[in-house]
This record gives structure tokens, C-alpha cells and sequence, in this order.
């Protein structure tokens, strides 16, 4: 099975809470508490979706985030390559070297898993961020 990382699931649930607040400053302390999500963690997450130009952030006192854009414009497929960066299903499938895969010439299996992999990938561009609100 695939499965999302604690990474995609924190942004996911610290989205929401953004969302739903329209257009309060949020505070990673806010969404770490109400969650209990890991503090560190869930800041760098935030500085990410930031960088990304998913969030924007004051300074100061009373600093924390916002979105800079709705979430129905940020697909789940967006969302993840920003997090995590570009990844496939099996190893070789998202590498740029084949070479690392000792096997990929003989590979038996690697049509229908790229298959899959494309599946998958476009699944995740028609899901938005905003279906998980």
C-alpha cells in the first residue's frame, strides 16, 4: 500500500486548520498544540509550505501563517513533490541514474509498475488539496 509520511500528513492537517481559520494568523505553536504534532517538525514543515509560496508568514509578536492561495488550486500531487521532492513507487522509478538499479534490464516487472506509477501520479494532480478540508 502507499502511504503518505508524517511530512504530507502534518501539511495536510496544518492546511486545513489555516483553511478553516480564513484569514487569522496562525501560529505553528497553535496547530502543534491542538494536534499534538511535534513542534520542530511542524515548523520546518510550515517554513516549506512557505518557501513554496503555499503559505506566507509575518515576522513578530504576533507572527505565524496564512494562505497565499486557495487550496483548490494545489493539487495533492503539487503538494507532496514540494514536501518531499519527486519520488516513485518502487526505487528505480525515481531516480534520474538507472544504473543503481542492478536488475532493471532483466526486470520483469517494470512495465506494469511504471504503468502504475502514472496511475497513481495522475490521481494525485486531479486530487486537491482542498478535498481533504
Amino acid at each position: 500500500m502507499v502511504r503518505f509520511s508524517k511530512k504530507i500528513e502534518y501539511s495536510l492537517i496544518a492546511l486545513r486548520y489555516i483553511s478553516n481559520a480564513k484569514d487569522e494568523i496562525i501560529t505553528a505553536k497553535e496547530i502543534s498544540g491542538k494536534y499534538n504534532i511535534p513542534y520542530e517538525l511542524l515548523a520546518k514543515i510550515l517554513q516549506k509550505l512557505k518557501k513554496e509560496n503555499i503559505l506566507v508568514s509575518n515576522q513578530g509578536v504576533n507572527g505565524g501563517y496564512k494562505l497565499s492561495k486557495p487550496l483548490n488550486e494545489i493539487s495533492l500531487s503539487e503538494l507532496i513533490d514540494k514536501i518531499e521532492g519527486k519520488s516513485g513507487i518502487v526505487e528505480c522509478l525515481h531516480t534520474d541514474n538507472l544504473t543503481e538499479c542492478f536488475i532493471y534490464d532483466s526486470c520483469s516487472i517494470k512495465d506494469p509498475i511504471n504503468k502504475m506509477q502514472l496511475e497513481l501520479e495522475n490521481l494525485l494532480k486531479n486530487k486537491m488539496v482542498s478535498d481533504f478540508i
